[in-house]
């Protein structure tokens, strides 16, 4: 399957704001469904090092992090690009491009189906410039493969809206397979002390990517479900 550059329906500026927090809405209760949430607060709950705040990269209306703090009793900011105006959350949301500007400081960073939505050159710079800012960065994206295409056609495509459903089918092709992400993390961390771990969910639901921009040693990739 190659990877597709079509732009997805929540790229396009013509849908209402109302539209986006609905479908915003609808995909952090699919990310708690398909276990996206319990993954990155599970990789959170392992860290060795006290946690004080946590950073959601491209946040959106920031569901995920409501999650999170109310989880983890954590300090939480989200960055976005694009942050809904009709967000309204106990935390700041930074409108920022998290490619190339400054961002906020914190412990660690972790960004969830944004991975996909960019080249492979703009994720080298997205994972160069969030190590200026914290010491870990965790990315959980989709898996570019035909088994997560069609299961999402049979077993969500149901019970989403027509955004969703649309989109969801796009993200997936877009998606990066294990052996570009291990490359382009690899190719983005060349040259420094920043080590990383490459984990695969059962049946290439996500993937997940856990950065460390501190540890001396190396850590071998692999693959195993979580």
């Amino acid at each position: 399957m190659n990877r597709s550059t079509q732009k997805e329906i929540l790229e396009l500026s013509e849908v209402s704001e109302g539209r986006v927090d609905q479908v915003y809405r609808q995909l952090t209760r699919i990310h708690r469904f398909l276990g996206d949430t319990r993954s990155v607060m599970s990789a959170l709950r392992r860290d060795p090092l006290p946690i004080r705040r946590v950073m959601d990269i491209g946040c959106a209306s920031g569901g995920v992090l409501l999650d999170i703090r109310h989880k983890l009793r954590v300090e939480v900011v989200g960055v976005d690009i694009r942050p809904p105006r009709a967000a309204a959350m106990p935390f700041p949301i930074w409108r920022a491009d998290a490619i190339r500007d400054q961002l906020p400081q914190a412990d660690v960073a972790f960004s969830m189906y944004l991975g996909h939505h960019l080249s492979e050159e703009d994720l080298v710079n997205l994972i160069r410039n969030v190590g200026r800012f914290c010491r870990r960065f965790i990315l959980l994206d989709l898996v570019r493969h035909p088994l997560p295409l069609g299961l999402f056609r049979a077993f969500l495509a149901p019970f989403v809206c027509p955004i969703v459903l649309a989109d969801g089918q796009t993200s997936i092709r877009r998606s990066f397979t294990r052996t570009e992400v291990t490359r382009i993390v690899s190719r983005a961390l060349a040259g420094s002390n920043a080590v990383f771990r490459y984990s695969a969910g059962p049946l290439y639901v996500r993937q997940m990517v856990d950065i460390s921009y501190t540890q001396e040693r190396e850590m071998e990739s692999h693959c195993k479900p979580f």
